[in-house]
């Protein structure tokens, strides 16, 4: 069941969206191990051995939906993430990661951001944790209050299907979209949301053009192609012209020779058993 997340439509199961970092940290075992070779969950981009050892305390993020025939070559922390798609970063654990999609290396998102409104951008506003500001009002007792906590402003970034997603590229924390068919270039410092089929660059990113013409681009999303797994395009070739390519997937839609493609996906349950 298709599951629309910041206006991205998901085809995972059991894909609910998760503002903050709720995370459950879970001990690599055995089990773990052979829950991810059975689901075809990998962990090397060419290999099929699982690379994480004992003694690695795996992030799991509370609404993970994991699919098959996705992976993670990098980092400890598992996410929310469609087929055929690939992250060589370490992401955030409340990012969302729909098909086909393509994550480069160091790829980040910024920090919390500061007050601008208060008398100062500094913690001492907002701060309840630090050690150094505690330890302060520890010897110098006072009247001044501290505001508490700044709302959460580490949104997550909701990546959509067959995005690209180049090297060290950085989202502001403020919760970024990045729509389906996508392109961020590299080195790219991405402040607000990117349409689908847009290609964006610079600092802060702007489009800098558009992967296909508005009529192609229109067909393309009505088309929402990767509901489906590849190996059901059986009259596509890898390099057809994009037109021939969206016809030839509408005339398999149209004679029913198409099934969304709906694998079991991995969930927090599975990992807690």
């Amino acid at each position: 069941m298709a599951t629309v997340i910041q206006g991205v439509t998901f085809f995972q199961d059991q894909l609910t969206y998760q503002a903050t970092h709720k995370r459950r940290l879970v001990p690599f075992t055995p089990a773990v191990a052979t829950l991810l070779r059975e689901h075809q969950i990998f962990t090397f981009l060419n290999g099929q051995h699982v690379r994480y050892s004992p003694g690695t305390v795996l992030t799991v993020s509370r609404n993970i939906s994991l699919e098959p025939y996705t992976t993670f070559p990098v980092g400890d922390r598992l996410y929310p993430m469609g087929a055929f798609s690939y992250s060589r970063s370490v992401l955030p654990v409340n990012t969302i990661v729909g098909r086909y999609t393509s994550i480069a290396t160091g790829v980040s998102r910024m920090g919390a951001n500061h007050p601008l409104h208060r008398f100062t951008t500094s913690s001492v506003t907002y701060e309840q944790h630090s050690m150094a500001l505690n330890a302060y009002l520890t010897t110098h007792p006072t009247a001044f209050e501290v505001a508490g906590e700044m709302p959460p402003v580490d949104l997550p970034v909701i990546i959509g299907n067959d995005v690209w997603i180049g090297q060290d590229v950085t989202f502001a924390s403020s919760g970024i979209t990045i729509n389906d068919g996508a392109v961020v270039a590299a080195n790219a410092v991405v402040t607000k949301d990117v349409p689908p089929y847009a290609v964006v660059a610079g600092n802060p990113a702007r489009i800098v053009k558009y992967r296909f013409d508005p009529a192609t681009i229109q067909r393309l999303l009505a088309l929402r192609w990767w509901q489906y797994d590849f190996g059901q395009f059986t009259t596509v070739k890898s390099d057809d012209e994009i037109n021939v390519f969206i016809d030839k997937v509408a005339a398999l839609q149209a004679a029913g020779q198409l099934q969304p493609f709906q694998p079991s996906v991995v969930t927090l349950a599975n990992f807690e058993k």
